[in-house]
């Protein structure tokens, strides 16, 4: 029969007890047994290793910055002579959960520390309610081993808190990754290496983030890189971000041409606040940023402008399109469904950088734009307009000389004269009429 094994802490700042008495204890359960840590300061000098199918468990766990960072309950610190490369190690394993327990190192543990470090392949993993902070690695990491990657995370309700480089490392394929929160991502590695979710490359998506949030990391809040062997797409339903160094989501191909097939994206109803304001400096960072041959697909969602940290107001754009690699690569196709983009005016921004980098960029007739911190001065995608002379011009920041745009006459009655859109530039078009004497009334619908 599977076992339960309840160790308590010894109080032996070394690391050397502790270590010993969990390790054993992991051993002797076994595949469907657990061993709870029974509250208390637990120090550990190497990596505590969970075997395939066992359960490491303690009681309670921080749930937001301050109770990451001074957490009651079953407390593990990585002593200053810590060896290995994570705290909680997993080495090609299948079954394991670890819950309700808090990872803190408060002890200046080494460099490259992770809190939870999987090699190969580590599948059908359960992280819930674990918070992790201060870690001088990763928070939470996947690495590959000959070639072999983890398959099937589940992670509900952590907390990572001033992780040394990113937050969630590559999180394996097949992922459901539900209420985990990130803040400070990067403390460390600054924004080379320190975003909230780095998903990628290697792995090949097809995983869901649901109410997930990263703020205020030295990178980028998302960073989405997955090669994909399928059409399985990345989903992030009801996230957000805030105040994040770079962009708020980074959708990216890394492939040498920028040409290499990446999994789908699809963002619904979700936030991203602020981002890009680089230590204050603004600069070319946009709520949602897609470079290289990638497709996403956005609906509900709103990007918002926030002037906290950078007073010109961040980001600079609602969304940043971008070419990449050799060939170089573009997106296939970005939608933007429904939503508000907001930019910053303070920073000369606009709703859209790079329009023309995209083979179909394909825009809501409800999204709107607004420029500038708390604006509510918003440009619809739709509109009217009287001809005079049979002609018209509308000015709107949604046209591009490749718009697509719909004309319907709305009257008055009587009235003669078929209109078209005769001319498209950049901020405007033009309506002219085939009857001279046209006064018509002219609704107007921007795709």
């Amino acid at each position: 029969m599977p076992s339960t094994t309840i160790v308590t802490p010894s109080g032996d700042t070394t690391g050397v007890t502790d270590t010993g008495a969990v390790n054993t204890a992991l051993t002797n359960v076994g595949a469907g047994g657990s061993v709870l840590l029974a509250p208390g300061d637990w120090y550990t000098d190497a990596p505590l290793v969970v075997p395939g199918g066992a359960e490491l468990a303690g009681i309670k766990a921080g749930i937001n910055g301050v109770t990451s960072t001074s957490p009651a309950g079953s407390v593990i610190h990585p002593v200053a002579a810590f060896s290995g490369a994570g705290v909680i190690s997993l080495l090609s394993v299948t079954g394991v959960r670890i819950r309700e327990l808090a990872i803190l190192n408060n002890l200046g543990s080494p460099a490259n520390v992770d809190g939870i470090s999987c090699h190969g392949g580590v599948t059908g993993l359960e992280v819930v309610h674990v918070s992790v902070a201060l870690v001088s690695g990763y928070g939470l990491a996947y690495y590959q081993s000959g070639g072999v990657d983890g398959d099937g995370l589940w992670m509900s309700r952590c907390m990572f808190q001033r992780t040394g480089k990113s937050a969630v490392h590559r999180p394996a394929s097949d992922a459901n990754i539900h209420n985990v929160h990130i803040q400070y991502a990067g403390d460390v590695a600054g924004a080379a290496d320190g975003h909230g979710f780095f998903t990628g490359p290697g792995s090949s998506g097809n995983m869901i983030y649901v109410g997930c949030r990263a703020d205020l990391c030295a990178g980028s809040g998302w960073l989405i890189d997955h090669k994909g062997s399928y059409g399985d797409a990345t989903k992030l339903v009801g996230c957000s971000t805030e105040r994040n160094s770079q962009d708020g989501v980074l959708i990216t191909n890394s492939s040498a041409a920028g040409t290499d097939w990446r999994s789908p994206i699809i963002i619904s109803g979700c936030c991203f606040e602020g981002d890009g304001n680089n230590g204050g400096s603004g600069g070319e960072y946009a709520g949602i940023r897609v470079r290289g041959q990638n497709r996403v697909f956005i609906d509900g969602t709103t990007v918002m402008v926030n002037t906290l940290d950078a007073s010109a107001g961040a980001p600079k754009y609602a969304l940043g399109i971008n070419s990449i690699g050799s060939a170089p690569g573009q997106p296939e196709t970005i939608e933007w469904a429904s939503g508000r983009m907001n930019f910053s005016t303070g920073q000369s921004g606009q709703a859209i950088q790079n329009s023309t980098l995209v083979d179909h960029l394909v825009i809501g007739p409800t999204v709107t734009q607004a420029g500038g911190y708390e604006s509510t001065a918003i440009s619809p995608r739709t509109g009217s307009v009287t001809l005079t002379g049979g002609t018209a011009t509308v000015s709107s920041p949604w046209a591009f000389p490749q718009s697509l745009i719909y004309l319907t006459n709305v009257g008055p009655a009587g009235t003669v004269g078929t209109p078209c859109v005769s001319e498209r530039d950049a901020g405007s078009f033009t309506i002219t009429s085939t009857s001279d004497a046209d006064t018509s009334t002219i609704a107007w619908m921007l795709m």
